[in-house]
């Protein structure tokens, strides 16, 4: 993997644009404009996160909120959410329309369920109008889908100019180990200074097969996924050394296809590696 920009480069260059917001000859920083932070949360963890991102862009929340909301446990809200995929019915909102003309960006949250949002945004893009609106994509998850969660936003708001996206787990926004505020704090300098999906990933190095090292930091992160059958074949770090980068084969939901496994394991050796995402 070319490195095209490094993330500590990206944010340099942030701070480099005035507060007027001038161009330089590489890169303009994007004028983001009045924002509000919309989002659906089902069990609070979301909102977590969508708060925090209001807090740091001084933006409107609003959440999304369903007029039948799901039920209470794990496997009921999956058959719930299956049917409504299944027959494309989606549910009501106490309030799905907004008036949203004077805002420029629109910071979208959801819980990723199934592999992507879940179902009320459909709902809430079904009744807006986002065209000409910097969209920025954020959500939590189980083990992963930010990647194929935002780009189905993107397609279903393709008259919006879609940014780059977050994603956390629901296990680190709840660990007291997770400094949220400085991830969102270093997402956004990035959102600012106009980075691409591409370069975000920049700092990695060139894929390599997998050391001794490589497999047990790998076996470490994942073993509490066993149900996605993760096979890996090689792998890229950052030049910290604590981020990895593994090219694995998934056979899990009845099919097999390739993903890519984000690990971070910090430089003491008694650091527990740590699974960030699996992304299509």
């Amino acid at each position: 993997m070319k490195k095209v920009l490094t993330i500590a480069a990206a944010v340099t260059f942030l701070f480099a644009c005035n507060e007027n917001q001038e161009k330089t000859n590489e890169q303009p920083c994007l004028t983001m404009g009045k924002s509000a932070v919309i989002f659906y949360s089902q069990t609070g963890t979301t909102a977590l996160v969508a708060r925090e991102l209001a807090k740091q862009t001084h933006a409107e929340l609003v959440e999304l909120q369903m007029t039948t909301p799901y039920p209470s446990t794990y496997d009921s809200t999956v058959s719930a959410v299956r049917i409504e995929r299944e027959n494309k019915s989606w549910p009501a909102l106490q309030k799905a329309r907004f008036d949203l003309s004077k805002f420029d960006t629109l910071y979208v949250g959801y819980p990723v369920m199934f592999g992507t949002f879940a179902p009320p945004l459909y709902t809430f893009l079904d009744s807006n109008e986002l065209s000409g609106k910097y969209l920025v994509p954020f959500c939590t998850y189980g083990s992963g889908g930010r990647k194929s969660s935002s780009r189905e936003l993107a397609s279903l708001a393709s008259n919006a100019r879609s940014l780059l996206s977050f994603g956390i787990s629901k296990r680190r926004v709840l660990s007291p180990n997770t400094d949220l505020t400085k991830e969102i704090r270093n997402f956004l300098n990035l959102v600012r200074a106009g980075i691409q999906e591409e370069e975000r990933l920049a700092s990695f190095g060139d894929s390599q097969e997998l050391s001794g090292k490589d497999s047990s930091v790998f076996a470490s992160a994942v073993k509490e996924y066993a149900y996605l059958n993760l096979q890996p074949i090689r792998v890229a770090k950052d030049s910290a050394g604590t981020g990895f980068l593994f090219s694995c084969r998934m056979r899990a939901f009845g099919a097999e296809e390739n993903v890519t496994v984000q690990v971070f394991k910090s430089l003491s050796e008694n650091g527990e590696a740590e699974l960030i995402a699996v992304e299509k």
